[in-house]
């Protein structure tokens, strides 16, 4: 364990898998005591466990983001067990019902439009509010928004995820200016397709894995390689960093390729 974070209290929501997962593990390995809130409260124990077992500090809060009460709940549980909350990392995601259900908007069902905006933009609303007013009284906290390359550059087939993620990128600006005077950082991590656990059952066909290796310059990411960048932002040492946009994308954004992303998942998984 290293003390980059030492003396800091996380708290990481989407933390059972994923870019949470890899986010809590490292806050933790940094000297964070930290708290995995989310909707599987069993997988977050386990992902807790691993931490504890590591020498970590570690605690696990189930939590639905897109319900106000259970929110300002997780935040009141978190002060009253370890006192503060100087570092928020929210990385709430439904991966299986983002590839599956968005759409172009003439084909968009309203009530899948409606669940996307409401986990992934009033979700970051809810937590963001609570854990905004706690860090207020503090005077001070860094908050780590995860958006998505997907909300930079126009992607065929995802209208209500990019529109959910663009209002995030939106939100981080205007939250960050608003927050300054108070002490409060306010940031967001812009991944592209990553080898979340979500993914890897898709990744394991060869023209999936070849379709997305088209789009990317480097290896896919992992979760992992997103993580030091979240340790870097809650840390002191990016005190002079606020509002600003950080992709992580193997160079997705550095050139163009035409090629229907959706269409091209779908049709793939069609074969199977």
């Amino acid at each position: 364990m290293t003390d980059r974070l030492l003396g800091k209290v996380a708290l990481v929501t989407g933390a059972a898998s994923g870019i949470g997962r890899a986010t809590a593990t490292a806050y933790a390995a940094e000297g964070a005591r930290v708290v995995l809130a989310d909707l599987n409260t069993e997988r977050a124990e386990q992902v807790a466990e691993t931490i504890r077992a590591d020498g970590g500090h570690a605690v696990a809060i189930g939590v639905d983001v897109t319900v106000s009460a259970l929110v300002r709940r997780l935040v009141e549980r978190t002060v009253a067990e370890l006192g503060s909350i100087d570092v928020l990392f929210h990385s709430v995601a439904d991966v299986p019902f983002v590839n599956t259900q968005d759409a172009r908007l003439t084909e968009l069902d309203e009530q899948v439009w409606d669940r996307m905006i409401r986990l992934f933009l009033t979700g970051t609303f809810l937590v963001c509010k609570h854990v905004g007013r706690q860090m207020l009284a503090q005077r001070g906290g860094s908050i780590v928004l995860v958006a998505t390359t997907d909300a930079l550059v126009g992607v065929a087939g995802l209208d209500a995820y990019t529109a959910a993620k663009g209002g995030v990128l939106a939100l981080t600006r205007s939250f960050a200016a608003g927050m300054a005077p108070d002490g409060v950082r306010v940031n967001a991590i812009c991944p592209s397709f990553v080898t979340t656990e979500p993914q890897l059952e898709w990744l394991a066909n060869s023209e999936s894995r070849a379709l997305i290796d088209r789009l990317h310059l480097l290896p896919i990411p992992t979760p992992e390689q997103i993580a030091p960048l979240a340790v870097y932002l809650a840390a002191d040492e990016s005190d002079a960093v606020t509002g600003s946009t950080f992709p992580v994308d193997s160079g997705y954004l550095a050139f163009k390729a035409n090629l229907d992303v959706m269409g091209a998942m779908r049709a793939t998984e069609g074969h199977r």
